[in-house]
């Protein structure tokens, strides 16, 4: 896993080795082909959760307006 960082988190969908899938933030996955057990408590599950592409978007931008871009 990465280091984690103040700025915004990038979500990817990722599946489990039964084909769930879930909403991931990128920077706990170490391989999202493999993802294990202790990685999936960092994840949203999709279909549980049924997140809608909509919904998903709106979980992005909320995660943008968390952490505003710099202007330096």
């Amino acid at each position: 896993m990465s280091k984690r960082t103040d700025g915004p988190r990038v979500l990817i969908r990722v599946n489990d080795k039964a084909g769930n899938e879930y909403l991931c933030p990128v920077e706990e996955l170490r391989d999202p082909k493999n993802i294990t057990q202790e990685e999936l408590r960092y994840c949203f599950d999709s279909t549980q959760e049924a997140f809608t592409d909509r919904e998903v978007m709106a979980i992005i931008r909320s995660e943008f307006r968390k952490h505003p871009k710099d202007d330096d």
